[in-house]
């Protein structure tokens, strides 16, 4: 590879940790309240607002913790030539990401307590679930 695309892989792992990051400092805080609802309860989280009604106070706590990360992430990503959609819509897969790292790491939850996967003698405990590789 070129050193531009060493700078274009550097850059994207760079937003991937913070990604990976912030999900699994979330899923950690918040994993009782995220096992116990329906996995949609957080797209409003992510988001910051619910179509009716208010956000509960985890959510908010939730939407404060990943905010300034996904700010951080759209002002690296976004600049002045984008237009107003197009940063919407980059904005828009950022908080995808987010809502679907976080429903992952509950879904994977849910089955290793249930049994369904084994990480082995060693490895029985949330506190060991790490998040590896990259897409």
């Amino acid at each position: 590879m070129d050193r531009e695309t060493d700078d274009v892989v550097s850059f994207a792992r760079t937003i991937e940790k913070l990604i990976d990051e912030t999900s699994l400092e979330i899923f950690k805080k918040y994993n009782e309240t995220l096992l116990r609802e329906s996995n949609i309860y957080i797209v409003p989280a992510v988001w910051g607002a619910v179509k009716d009604g208010e956000l509960t106070a985890t959510q908010k706590e939730i939407h404060a913790r990943i905010g300034p990360v996904i700010e951080k992430i759209l002002d690296s990503l976004c600049h002045e030539a984008l237009s107003p959609a197009q940063k919407f819509a980059i904005g828009y897969l950022v908080r995808g990401l987010f809502i679907s790292k976080t429903i992952y790491m509950i879904e994977f939850y849910k089955n290793l307590s249930k049994g369904h996967i084994s990480l082995g003698d060693d490895h029985t405990n949330l506190k060991d679930i790490e998040i590896v590789g990259h897409a």
